[in-house]
């Protein structure tokens, strides 16, 4: 089979779709034939050799894919194939003291597709059956693709780890980013008042399209003040953040008293300076999450396949093309997610 490989990092010119041995199924395993799989910035960090994760070249990258069970491995019961799944990008151990208590993501062993499977840029996968999602058959399998880390990742934020409810006002991140877009519409229709920032007005026009009631361009505005303006003075109660950087002190002061910053990431930068005296004195929280429930996975394909929710996806790569739709992300000007199609 084909898949999207590197020998050494560096730049995307590193990769390369060579020939590779067709995975066959293990005990409690399942192949999985890729129909679709999303680019995440991870892919692009490891290729770079800047993740913290260790990975053994050559590496065949991606995490994200949707595609039909091809054959089934002894032990498997409930799948067959051609069923449309989407498979957690975890394989937690089940056992340990997070596993056991509903807290999955922070499994003390777990696998992740790509790290101890292959990898998604690839026309075949074998994985754990244990870790397979349903797909609907409404959804495409490139929406499908670009539905896990976005919305798992919103869901387990939003909801998990801050606790959001209807009524309350959230402020999101870089609304045109995947993970941005998903948690503009899982607000939404969770009943929040919707701010959102972006570095144009044509993404914050987008975003208006799915739920955003208010849009900042972070490039023209003072975000913490314009929240402020728009808040009549209070601040909102939830900031979904993800960039780092000058945005992660921005977007603290933009929190309303006892408000609540949940963080699950920082490409802008990951360090960055911290007032202690007014964090402390106004009661804020910062929230760390760190990827998302399987359970939460399969309830945002449930509502995708209501129409409740959409993947967005701004584009399509073949396999063989891959290097350009890298080239693309690192440019940071998609809207919503970059699929390649085997």
């Amino acid at each position: 089979m084909k898949a999207a490989r590197f020998h050494e990092h560096g730049s995307a010119d590193v990769i390369r779709v060579e020939d590779v041995p067709d995975p066959v199924a293990g005990p409690g395993q399942v192949v999985v034939r890729v129909r679709a799989a999303a680019l995440n910035h991870l892919d692009v960090d490891i290729r770079d050799g800047i993740s913290r994760f260790p990975i053994t070249l050559p590496y065949i990258m991606g995490i994200e894919f949707a595609g039909e069970v091809e054959s089934v491995g002894d032990g498997v019961a409930g799948w067959q194939p051609g069923d449309r799944v989407a498979p957690y990008i975890m394989d937690t151990c089940g056992q340990c003291r997070y596993c056991k208590t509903g807290r999955e993501s922070l499994c003390l062993q777990p696998g992740f597709v790509s790290f101890s499977t292959g990898g998604a840029f690839a026309e075949k996968v074998a994985v754990s059956a244990k870790t397979l999602v349903r797909v609907p058959e409404s959804v495409s399998w490139e929406a499908a693709a670009a539905l896990q880390v976005a919305f798992g990742t919103s869901w387990h934020m939003l909801f998990t780890r801050a606790k959001l409810k209807a009524g309350e006002t959230v402020m999101v991140n870089a609304v045109g980013s995947g993970i941005g877009s998903a948690a503009v519409q899982l607000a939404h229709i969770a009943g929040a008042f919707v701010i959102g920032n972006a570095s144009s007005q044509e993404k914050l026009d987008r975003a208006k399209q799915f739920g955003l009631d208010v849009g900042i361009n972070r490039l023209t505005e003072d975000i913490a003040a314009r929240v402020m303006e728009i808040t009549d003075g209070v601040g909102v109660d939830v900031v979904y953040e993800h960039v780092g950087g000058e945005m992660f002190q921005a977007s603290l002061d933009s929190l309303t008293k006892d408000g609540r910053l949940v963080t699950c990431g920082g490409h802008a930068g990951e360090v960055v300076p911290f007032d202690i005296i007014p964090f402390f004195r106004t009661q804020k929280q910062v929230i760390g999450s760190f990827v998302y429930h399987q359970d939460e996975v399969q309830k945002c394909f449930d509502l995708a396949g209501r129409g409740l929710i959409e993947p967005l996806v701004h584009s399509t790569f073949p396999l063989a093309e891959i290097a350009d739709a890298m080239r693309l992300m690192e440019a940071r000007e998609q809207f919503g997610k970059i699929v390649v199609v085997p």
